[in-house]
């Protein structure tokens, strides 16, 4: 798929509010009122900033799964880099054979034994490491971190690309993963920490429908996604 086409709808969304009405107001305006032509101006810059930066995070997970990654098979053992492709053209294995070591450049090759879940640390890496959760290696924290740009799962509030979906299990255990691209209810994710042997960056697939996506091992259920903006 073609991320950049993906993002295009979303640059029309948040060009529209601000254009569909632009032309008729501005031309019946008095000159007092002509200081709302800057307003309006900045208001159309910062929706093509937002898409601008969305398109980037979208850019990085492509990135993330079709370029070779750093990752260790024990802990100070010699660095190495996966093949991106391998089983399929959907993963990018940050391991060899069965070792499921969660060691990558991720999570600092788990430096901290007790953060080696690293789903978290990788969707704050796709979005550049800003406007993340101060604990972004915490699923939960992109529920309860990220203040009003946190959004509770309601089957008419589709994400965006870009933006991080959140799911919750028993205890302490949840998942996040980053938007790629939406086309109608189909949401398609690029994660960390899932997939082959639950140690790669694989791109996913999910409706966003009825009680919401669902992942494979449905253990956790979605609880809604965080935005950058």
């Amino acid at each position: 798929m073609d991320n950049r086409r993906a993002i295009a709808p979303v640059t029309a969304a948040l060009l529209v509010l601000a254009g569909a009405t632009a032309g008729p107001a501005l031309a019946a305006a008095p000159p007092a009122a002509r200081p709302h032509a800057r307003a309006l101006a900045a208001t159309e810059s910062g929706a093509e900033d937002e898409a601008a930066e969305r398109q980037r995070i979208v850019d990085r997970t492509t990135d993330a799964l079709t370029t070779p990654k750093r990752f260790r098979l024990k802990r100070g053992g010699p660095v190495l880099r996966s093949v991106p492709g391998r089983p399929d053209k959907d993963t990018n294995y940050l391991g060899k054979g069965n070792s499921n070591a969660n060691m990558n450049e991720y999570n600092d090759f788990a430096r901290n034994p007790g953060r080696s879940q690293w789903c978290g640390f990788f969707a704050a890496a796709m979005w550049g490491r800003r406007g993340v959760p101060a604990d972004s290696g915490s699923s939960r924290a992109w529920r309860t971190g990220v203040g009003d740009r946190w959004h509770p799962y309601a089957a008419d509030v589709l994400p965006l690309p870009g933006d991080v979906l959140m799911w919750a299990g028993r205890g302490t255990a949840g998942h996040v993963g980053v938007v790629a691209a939406v086309s109608g209810t189909r949401i398609t994710t690029v994660e960390g920490n899932t997939g082959y042997h639950k140690d790669s960056i694989a791109r996913q697939r999910y409706e966003w429908t009825g009680a919401g996506p669902v992942l494979k091992d449905r253990t956790k259920t979605i609880q809604g996604f965080a935005s950058r903006f």
